[in-house]
């Protein structure tokens, strides 16, 4: 088992078959390839709550604009034009959206980072552009310490609700029909979430194929589930994975080897 874990899966984050899933899984996204699909999210959280989503996506967006330029200007002596601030913070704050909806220890902390950033965008103002230091701790509680404080509420509460909620849309009611044994109609729903590397749907179809509850019995592939949703941050399947992998028989692990190339999620439906 220890060759699957610890620095293992160190060495292993520039291997093959990762690199390969950068270019299918990740590549098309970051090159704007995915914009309806995102465009249909945002729609999506707008509907749900304008105002969660204005926390969660515009103010750090807004706030990333007015950080990244005073950065550039003033650290790295360099004036970015409108568009190119524009870009470059509208990239950055939608991809770090895209990883907190599908992974809960990436959620945690880019519900932090909304209060931090108002933080760091605060302090910039005080340093370069306050004079007077009185004034100066005036503006930065203002502009800096009661925002951070307010947002920070909302970010780490509703905000982080809400994600875990956009994530779990078809999982819930996926999960309550897998439990109620109406696997065909629970995996309409399951399937759709663990496309999109929902890690507790992920969990819930290994955990299908390692009890044949309507799907094929493959340990093989319930570990391949598992392994998936444990690095997604699924606390209960880290140990469902070990404990399968430690049963099973050598043919098994060389089945499980040879399934190792497999790059992302949707290649093992």
């Amino acid at each position: 088992m220890s060759g699957y874990s610890g620095g293992g899966k160190i060495v292993g984050l520039f291997s093959r078959k990762n690199l390969k899933l950068a270019i299918t899984d990740y590549g098309p996204m970051l090159f704007g390839l995915r914009i309806p699909g995102f465009i249909r999210i945002h729609i999506r959280y707008i509907f749900g709550n304008p105002f969660v989503w204005a926390v969660l996506f515009l103010a750090p967006f807004v706030i990333g604009l007015f950080t990244v330029s005073s950065f550039a200007r003033n650290v790295l002596k360099f004036e970015m034009n409108g568009w190119q601030v524009f870009l470059t913070v509208l990239f950055l704050i939608a991809l770090a959206f895209y990883f907190a909806e599908r992974n809960r220890t990436f959620r945690k902390i880019y519900v932090r980072a909304i209060p931090a950033m108002i933080l760091i965008n605060g302090v910039f103002i005080y340093i370069f552009d306050i004079e007077s230091l009185f004034g100066g701790l005036v503006v930065f509680a203002i502009l800096a310490l009661l925002p951070a404080w307010l947002l920070g509420k909302l970010s780490m509460g509703m905000g982080y609700r809400m994600l875990s909620n956009g994530a779990d849309r078809h999982y819930r009611p996926g999960r309550d029909l897998y439990m109620a044994g109406q696997y065909e109609q629970a995996f309409l729903h399951l399937e759709h979430s663990a496309k999109r590397g929902h890690m507790k749907s992920l969990y819930l179809i290994g955990h299908a194929h390692e009890h044949g509850n309507g799907r094929d019995l493959d340990r093989v592939k319930a570990a391949r589930f598992y392994d998936k949703a444990a690095k997604k941050g699924y606390r209960k399947a880290q140990p469902a994975y070990e404990r399968l992998f430690e049963d099973f028989t050598p043919e098994e692990v060389a089945a499980f080897e040879t399934d190792l190339n497999m790059s992302g999620v949707n290649d093992l439906f």
